[in-house]
This record gives C-alpha cells, structure tokens and sequence, in this order.
C-alpha cells in the first residue's frame, strides 16, 4: 500500500468514525480545518479536543496534531495549578483557587490534579471508599485522603504517625510488573529509611467523575452489588457481548454496562527524592509523598513520609468525540543524561547529544515478522490471548557490555525475573528514545514555556518549575497498525516529517514515557503481551491466528499501540473485566501497596 494510499484510507476511518454516514451526504466535508492553536495560562481544564464535533466534522479524530499538542498543554496547565484549601467539605477537590497563580512558591498545597481519589480511595483494600455516604451528588468525595488497605498500615517511623496524611500515595514500585525502574542522580540519603533510594516510584488516581460513577453503581448493602469491590460479572459480560456485536460504544455513564462518563480523568505520575543541588536549581515540582517499605515481617508493610520529586505525569481524559480516551505524555526535562551528566534533549525536546552509547534498548527479539497461519477477521478473537511470532528460545540475551555496571547519574531499570526474554537483575541503562520527540510537539513546548514565562513575569513570579517540564506526545484517536510495512519500529507510516494527522510520527503510535514505560516491551507496546511466562514481549497475533485488536470506537476494533493500546488491552478486552481503557476500574479493589522486596 501506498503512502498516498494509506492517507486516504486513515481520513475515511476518521469520518466513519466521528459521524454516521447520513451526515456525510448532508453536510459534506472537505477536511479538517488547520486552527492555529493558542496555548494560554488558564486554570479552565479542556473537555474536549478540536470541538464542536458534531457540526462541522470537528472532533478528537479529526484533530491536527498542533491541536492536540495544544489540548494536552492545556489540561497539564489547569491540572497543575494549586488547589483551593482543603479541609473535607464538598466541592473542594477537583477545585482550582482563585486566590493562587500558576506556579505561585507562596502556595504549597495539592495541586488540582493531586486532590484527585487515588485508586485505592476509589477502590479500598477494605469496606467502603474513605468517607463514602449513600446518596448523591458527590458520595463523600471531598474527604480528606485516607488509605485503606486490606491490612491497618502502621507508620515505619512512629514519629510520623501523627503527620497530615499526603495527597501522594505512592504504591506502585514497578511498571506493570514487567521491570522496576531507577534513577542514578537520586541521592542515597535522599529519604531516611528508604530501602531503594534510586527506585521510582509511581501513583494512580482519578476525578471526581469516575468516583461518582462507581459509587453511584454500588448498593451500600449489596455486597455482590459494589463496583468498588469489582464490576458485577453480568456486567462485564453484558458489556463485552455489547462490544462484540460491533455496535456504537456503550453509553456513557450506563449503569447496565460499563462506560465511564464524559471527562473521566485518569493520571499516573513518577516521582523520586532529590539531591540538595536538584531542589535547589527550581527544576522539579515539589511535594510531600508516601511510600511503603516492608515491615517486621515479610507478609507486612509500612509506610514512610518525605519530600520528593515529580518527574513524570501522564494525563489520560475521556471526552464526547474521544470515548477511548486521550493519552498525553510529559516529563521532567532532567531526565535522559548521558554518562557525564549532560542533558540529551533541551527543554522543548530538542535533542543536544545524540549517544554515543549501545543502544538503549537492544533488540532481544525480532517480533511480527509476518502473520501465523489462520483466518484473517476484525473482530476480537475469541481466544482471547496473544502469542509470540518468533522464538523466545532463540532470543539472543543481552550482550555484558549492554549492561552498565556504573550507571552514574542515568535513569535505568531492572527487568523483572521471569518475564523478559533477556537475563535480568543487570542495570539497563537508559541513553536515548526509541521514537524521538516529533516537531509538531517542540514547537507546542516552546508556545508553552513562552506562555508560562510571559505569565510568571507579568505577575511577579521569578521562577517556576513548570518551565522544566515537557509534552513527550499525544494520542487522540485510535488506527490500525500496518505489520508488514519495513518502516522503523514497525511504524505505520513514513518515518520522516512532515507529521499530520494522516501521516503520524512513530512515537504517536507507540507513545510512551521515558519514565513510566522503558523497556523495550513498552517502548514498543502494539497488540497485546505475550502469555508466555518466560516472554513479557509485545506482539499483535491471536493464538488463532488473527490480529489481536485492543481498541473498539465507532462500530470497529483497533490494533493500536503505546498507552491507548495498552490501557484497550487491560482495561477493555481482558477477559475477567471490563473497565472502558480504565486499568484502575478493571483491576478493582486495591489489597496492599507496593514495596520493594528484600
């Protein structure tokens, strides 16, 4: 196929997508409108992307990527300006204050998007969410943060038991148990007690839309009945059968099906302690956290207090146009250094020094080379799992001298036992991206950072974090993935800008973080996992032989990658949940925080 050929063929998936087909006959359309997109300061979070979708064939799916680069800055910006005060009394998260700027050093609480529920206040260890009430409108959201395990968490430090409970809870300590991931430049002494002082550590919560729907989905007396517990199994099973009968997505906020509503908002952050000389250059947002270390036994835990910092920040928003969601990315600029320290990219994204080094991550193993036999059909397999096309048994392991045994102040990361195709326990270190940042979103950092600066000035602010911190990419509609194209990466289209939205960046499809998804299997995530025990590696075939698809809009199953890719196959096709690309919802309760092992 053609890359003319295949350009058309994505614009008529967008319109099949946004509008039936009775309005194409009477409106007509004759393509997106390329809107110069402004970014500004404003504590205001977008609900939609490129809107009004219904009248003028506006919408997520057909967005410029300029558009959508300006989208994520926008809810970054609103998301990270500082709460109202708060003291537990209704419509206090969630809530902007008018008495704080952007960036003000004078306002140290939450930020907005860290007054969110975190997934355990959602969907408790124990009984009920912390200050649940039966009855509406809000459920008892607007509680001050409690942690509710299936175990009473004791303070490792008895001196901190009496301390204001963080709005950071930082219980996960790996990357969806594929590898755990470090930081050289973490100081050892950065948090007293802590048992792995370079380790990241990473949280997940949402807003007050998820909370509410599933509080208001759940019978306060019904215990086969309460979604913070689990999604009802008819409900799942309702819900696949719904999707497999390739019809509109389930109406948002159904109680008979699963559907978050319109603006859900999910966030995964990545966050580490500090040396002296990092809190002290104003580079990183700031805040106390928790985090958990093993207790006096080895089934028990304990939770710790400290001041760290924020080094990555996921933003995924469920709107009208985009019902799979759309996923932005940023990081800390601070992160990727090479072996002297150096920055590799500036604070747009810039790339100053290519590495030098071995390849950052190698390739363990050559993966959808072409398809297994068996029928060729859009719809989900009824298997319900992947398999590797090639052989985990003839996967070459690392080379040593990949393994960096002094990885001085670079991010590298740990695969987990058992589930790579490579040895692991060795440092991996981390010089580079597989898929670097695209021009269409340097140039909506470097609109960005002018607008924070120009507003930081105006109002007398003489310094802010914010400015050190950029967009890696977005994605905003779901495409297939053409296998067989020997494009770099597997990409989809040409390797070369310039990007648009019928010609998207490689990164675009294979989005992710340097920080929250690093190993190869991330960086590189299409399809699904392979269930193999000994091969965590992603691949895009059934067991049966079709193409495994994880993302459903509009009537049609998607082969997508990185984040909307992942969160489709985990949240929306796993064959024990359902959670509309909601890892959070599908997973459920929450029974113990993550900590490091022995």
């Amino acid at each position: 196929m053609g890359n003319s050929t295949r350009r058309v063929v994505l614009q008529r998936v967008g319109l099949i997508m946004a509008l039936p087909a009775v309005a194409f006959v009477l409106l007509g359309w004759s393509g997106p409108v390329d809107n110069e997109p402004v970014i500004a300061v404003s504590s205001t979070i977008p609900d939609e992307l490129n809107p009004p979708f219904i009248y003028n064939f506006g919408g997520a799916p057909n967005a410029t990527p300029a558009q959508a680069a300006a989208f994520s800055w926008q809810e970054f910006i609103a998301l990270n300006w500082p709460a109202t005060q708060q003291s537990g009394m209704q419509n206090q998260r969630d809530r902007p204050s008018k008495a704080c700027r952007f960036g003000d050093p004078d306002c140290t609480g939450p930020t907005v998007w860290e007054t969110f529920r975190g997934k355990v206040e959602i969907f408790p260890g124990a009984g009920s969410p912390p200050g649940y009430s039966w009855g509406g409108p809000s459920f008892g959201y607007d509680a001050l943060p409690q942690y509710k395990y299936q175990y009473a968490v004791a303070a490792c430090d008895p001196a901190q038991a009496s301390d204001p409970v963080p709005w950071v809870n930082l219980d996960e300590t790996d990357q969806i148990t594929l590898d755990s991931m470090y930081a050289g430049a973490a100081p050892d002494d950065g948090s007293p007690g802590n048992s792995s002082p370079h380790l990241i550590r990473f949280l997940a919560k949402a807003n007050r839309a998820e909370y509410v729907y599933v509080a208001n989905n759940s019978s306060p007396t019904n215990l086969n009945e309460q979604w913070w517990s689990s999604v009802p199994v008819d409900v799942v099973t309702r819900t696949k059968a719904y999707l497999a009968s390739r019809m509109a997505s389930p109406p948002a906020g159904s109680r008979t099906m699963v559907s978050l509503r319109y603006n859900t908002i999910e966030m995964k952050a990545g966050w580490r302690p500090l040396s002296e000389e990092e809190i002290a250059s104003g580079h990183f947002h700031i805040q106390t956290v928790r985090f958990y270390e093993q207790g006096s036994t080895s089934s028990s835990y304990c939770y710790r207090d400290a001041t760290w910092g924020l080094v990555a920040l996921h933003i995924i928003q469920k709107t009208p146009s985009a019902p799979y969601f759309i996923y932005a990315t940023f990081e800390q600029t601070d992160n990727i250094l090479t072996t002297s320290g150096q920055p590799v990219e500036d604070v747009d994204g810039n790339v100053l020094l290519p590495s030098t080094q071995p390849a950052t991550f190698p390739q363990e193993c050559l993966v959808d080379p072409e398809p297994p036999p068996g029928p060729v059909d859009e719809t989900p397999s009824a298997a319900g799992s992947v398999i590797l096309t090639s052989n985990t048994k003839t996967c070459a392991p690392l080379p040593v001298d990949l393994y960096c045994e002094d990885p001085g102040s670079r991010l590298y990361y740990h695969n987990s036992q058992g589930v790579q195709p490579v040895p692991s326990g060795g440092n991996i270190c981390v010089n580079g991206r597989d898929n670097l940042i695209p021009g269409y979103v340097i140039d909506a950092n470097k609109q960005a950072h002018a607008a924070i600066s120009k507003y930081a000035q105006r109002n007398g602010i003489e310094s802010t974090p914010w400015l050190y911190y950029k967009l890696i990419n977005v994605q905003y509609f779901p495409y297939d993935k053409i296998i067989t194209t020997p494009t770099p990466n597997g990409s989809l289209y040409e390797s070369s800008p310039p990007f648009t939205a019928a010609n998207p960046a490689p990164s675009s499809y294979y989005l992710a973080n340097i920080v929250v998804e690093t190993n190869r299997s991330l960086q590189l995530f299409s399809g699904g996992l392979s269930p193999e025990s000994s091969a965590a590696v992603a691949t895009s075939w059934n067991v049966d032989g079709t193409q495994h698809k994880n993302s459903y809009y509009g009537g049609h199953f998607y082969a997508m990658g990185g984040c909307m890719g992942c969160h489709g196959s985990q949240g929306q096709n796993r064959s024990q949940a359902a959670g509309d690309f909601s890892v959070i919802l599908a997973v459920g309760r929450v029974l113990e925080p993550g900590f490091p092992p022995d």
